[in-house]
């Protein structure tokens, strides 16, 4: 954070180095050591929240003129009129590296104070225009920047961009919806940014081809349990037709004209779902995840335990995805006992 060293703590008025562990206010952004601000339990620069400002420097970059500067990130001596490190690349001037401008909104450079960490934005930009993270969460797990989302290569027609951790998306973080999401965060972060500004599809293949199995998976078990009784009752027709073609019931019942209408109605409606689930799954994963973030963060106060429960309310659950398909399987079971069933007694 090399905006904020050489400024004065906003609590104790010591001067802030770089050695010291600096967190903002996230309205404000005011700086503190990280002592002082859980000592005052809250940003005492009540004026600035009060008329909406940010906190500003008490003394200007051009005041200092350091003759070098020292890397926040691995600590090498740079040029004064360097934008970037000599050694590892990490951005040190951020109004040069950024072409000329230099964000002011407190939050580019917020960090949750009560985080063992918080959430650092640790992207940096190469050579190559490529951005990389080293930023960790408080488990030590990166967070897998550039948040890549599906194909395309960059190309803005698929949403894909690079965000920094604390990329604000709606009431939450980038940082917040990846320990949510898990490991595929990379696929869900640009789609979830697309939702955030009104859109509401994107097409998932896995939901389209497997759309109950997709919902367990994800954990979204009621839609989930919708799917798969969907599902079960559009394939009935076609159960029925196969246990004919195999010749385990006889054609009385498959030769009817309303079996037919019945079977093509189903197998529409069967692609409809289909192609609702692809449509759609990737938004309504969203408003789950929006909305246990809203109730984990109401709930739960203190930083590390929210993330705990992010991390086990999110993520994926195979045993939901093999339950599902156990579950079908013997709806599919019961469905061939009655049909036999029904095809003896009509045949006797």
């Amino acid at each position: 954070m090399p905006i904020y060293v050489g400024q004065p703590c906003t609590s104790c008025g010591r001067i802030l180095t770089k050695t010291d562990d600096i967190v903002v206010c996230p309205e404000c952004g005011s700086p503190y050591h990280r002592d002082c601000y859980i000592s005052e339990g809250k940003c005492t620069n009540i004026h600035l929240h009060e008329t909406g400002e940010s906190w500003q420097p008490t003394v200007t970059q051009e005041e200092k003129k350091p003759e070098k500067l020292i890397c926040p990130n691995c600590g090498a001596e740079n040029s004064a009129e360097a934008a970037f490190c000599c050694n590892c690349g990490s951005p040190i001037n951020m109004e040069k590296a950024s072409g000329g401008y230099q964000r002011t909104n407190a939050g580019s450079y917020n960090q949750n104070p009560y985080g063992n960490g918080g959430y650092q934005n640790g992207n940096y930009q190469n050579q190559n225009g490529n951005y990389r993270n080293q930023s960790q969460n408080g488990y030590g797990r990166p967070y897998g920047n550039p948040y890549m989302g599906g194909m395309g290569g960059g190309f803005p027609f698929f949403g894909n961009s690079a965000y920094s951790a604390d990329f604000a998306i709606g009431n939450h973080t980038v940082a917040e919806y990846s320990d949510y999401v898990g490991s595929n965060s990379p696929y869900f972060i640009p789609k979830f940014v697309r939702f955030e500004k009104g859109k509401k599809w994107s097409f998932n293949f896995s939901a389209f081809f497997f759309p109950h199995i997709y919902f367990f998976y994800r954990k979204m078990i009621p839609m989930g349990i919708v799917m798969l009784l969907l599902t079960a009752v559009f394939s009935v027709p076609t159960l029925i037709y196969y246990l004919y073609a195999y010749g385990i019931i006889g054609e009385a019942i498959v030769s009817t004209t309303s079996f037919a209408v019945i079977y093509n109605v189903c197998s529409i409606l069967s692609y409809v779902l289909s192609i609702f689930a692809g449509l759609f799954a990737n938004y309504l994963y969203y408003t789950k995840a929006k909305s246990d973030l809203d109730q984990i963060k109401t709930e739960i106060v203190e930083y590390n335990s929210q993330r705990e429960a992010l991390i086990t309310k999110g993520g994926t659950s195979m045993a939901y995805a093999i339950g599902s398909v156990v579950a079908l399987t013997v709806v599919f079971l019961a469905v061939m006992i009655v049909v036999m069933s029904v095809a003896t007694g009509t045949s006797a």
